[in-house]
């Protein structure tokens, strides 16, 4: 089940990342706002949804030892 989730955020990941270059490529848009757009459309589903995030950004408050 995990794998399956692993696969599916990044064909999600490459799915934003195609729609950026067409948008890029077929539109008038300035690259900023394409780019701002495409951080946020993959940025947020990694921290809040994949797993990945927590490990790839793990919190401070849990990582700290005194």
């Amino acid at each position: 089940m995990n794998n399956l989730r692993r696969r599916k955020f990044n064909v999600y990941y490459w799915t934003c990342i195609v729609i950026a270059i067409c948008t890029l490529v077929l539109s008038n848009i300035e690259w900023q706002t394409i780019l701002s757009m495409l951080l946020g459309a993959t940025l947020l589903p990694f921290f809040i949804f994949d797993e990945r995030g927590k490990f790839a950004f793990p919190d401070g408050d849990e990582d700290v030892e005194d």
